[in-house]
């Protein structure tokens, strides 16, 4: 008798024919015992499993439709990290960056809004680190809704590890430290 319960995974083909299953399609589920552990073996309704040797249990379902990868953890440390070395950036994309990385990370809660006041002519606002109490200034960049969106969707790729084509990647100083 096997001494761990451990489910096997689900098989993507039939276990008679190797067609794979197609998302809905019913599928009969056998469970057997081996010296290992537990076997999992999965039919289509055209074929039949042999009668020995005997399953240890056996249910019908359906083949479910593939679930969406799930989101990789927000690295708080990592990204609080690279809106600290962009503290003094001076060209347009890294402000811009800097922009979208505070707007992230005050809604992470890593960072907290004080005030928004004036420097140079221009609109800057007043972030709190929450965990150090250290100030920051981020210049609010002069963005439409578009380039906004634009900014926001290369910060997704960025954190979701799709740097690939994107310019947004190519402009962070110390990156290297941030892979992982």
């Amino acid at each position: 008798m096997a001494s761990e319960w451990n489910m096997p995974r689900r098989g993507d083909a039939c276990a008679g024919c190797q067609r794979r299953f197609a998302v809905g399609a019913p599928v009969a589920v056998l469970l057997y015992e081996g010296t290992a552990g537990y076997e999992r073996r999965e039919y289509c309704e055209e074929c039949r499993p042999a009668p020995e040797p005997q399953p240890v249990a056996s249910w019908k379902t359906r083949r479910p439709a593939p679930t969406a990868a799930k989101a990789r953890p927000f690295d708080r440390e990592a990204i609080h990290g690279i809106f600290e070395r962009l503290e003094d950036a001076e060209e347009p994309q890294q402000v811009q960056l800097r922009f979208v990385l505070a707007l992230l990370l005050w809604r992470k809660k890593v960072l907290r809004l004080e005030r928004t006041l004036a420097v140079n002519g221009r609109e800057a606002w007043e972030f709190v680190a929450a965990q150090s109490g250290v100030s920051h200034r981020v210049v609010r960049p002069d963005l439409d809704e578009a380039q906004l969106e634009a900014l926001s969707a290369q910060l997704e790729q960025v954190l979701a590890g799709q740097t690939s084509g994107s310019p947004a990647g190519s402009d962070l100083p110390g990156q290297e430290d941030c892979d992982g």
